[in-house]
This record gives structure tokens, sequence and C-alpha cells, in this order.
């Protein structure tokens, strides 16, 4: 038997530019922002947050790394975004200057999807149950 070591917290996103992704995730996507500093940001997903924090901070944290953004790189992953109905989101996305790397599609698994990059290269996809 195996005890679990405690809880997810909150996931960081390194960014080259923090005013540049606060405005992306206030601005652009409507997310409340919950705190800054200098060198951070922590943003609200109605009662969840994640966390941005500067490649030159995460640096400091991470000593030997070599840290970045996932811009011009393979992307490792993906965050998901649950709406009520994918293409009005998308539409008011785009019409915002969102590029999406797929537009809104149903697929196999009984969702209908759609993908997008922040500005330092991390993929979001808006999703909502087709069933």
């Amino acid at each position: 038997m195996s005890a679990k070591i405690g809880q997810i917290g909150p996931p960081v996103l390194f960014v080259g530019d923090l005013g540049r992704a606060k405005a992306f995730y206030t601005e652009t996507l409507g997310f409340a922002l919950g705190f800054e500093d200098e060198a951070s940001a922590g943003v609200m997903m109605g009662e969840d947050i994640f966390l941005l924090v500067t490649v030159a901070s995460a640096t400091e944290m991470l000593p030997g790394e070599a840290l970045g953004t996932p811009r011009g790189q393979r992307s490792v992953g993906v965050f998901n975004i649950f709406v009520e109905n994918v293409d009005e989101a998308f539409e008011g996305l785009k019409a915002k200057g969102v590029a999406f790397i797929i537009e809104p599609m149903d697929r196999y698994w009984g969702r209908r999807t759609a993908h997008f990059k922040d500005p330092d290269g991390v993929i979001w996809e808006i999703s909502q149950s087709i069933e």
C-alpha cells in the first residue's frame, strides 16, 4: 500500500514577457488577476489559479537548469478550458486576435475542441461535451 505524498498545486508557466502574458490571460481570455509582483502573477480561472513566472525568476529558483518558454519548440502538453459552447468561445477569442492552430471540430471521444497558443507558445484547448 502506498501513501500519497500530497496534493497538486497550481501549474506554473514560464513567460518571456510578464506584462504581455498578463494582458493575454486577463484582457484577451478574461481571467482575473489574483496577485502580481515584479517577477510573477497569479491568474484565476474561477476558483483555480495558475502562475506566470518570468524565465529570469525561474532560473533563480532552479539554478543549473536550462529554462525557457515553449515558443518555437515542440510542445509537451496542453491545458484545457471547458466552455459551454466552443464555437461561440472560438468566435469571441478570434475577434480579440487569438490565432487558432486548430479550428473547432468534433472529436470521436465525445468533445468539440479548438486549439490556440498563448504568446509564449503554450497550447490551450477549449472544449465542450457533444454527448
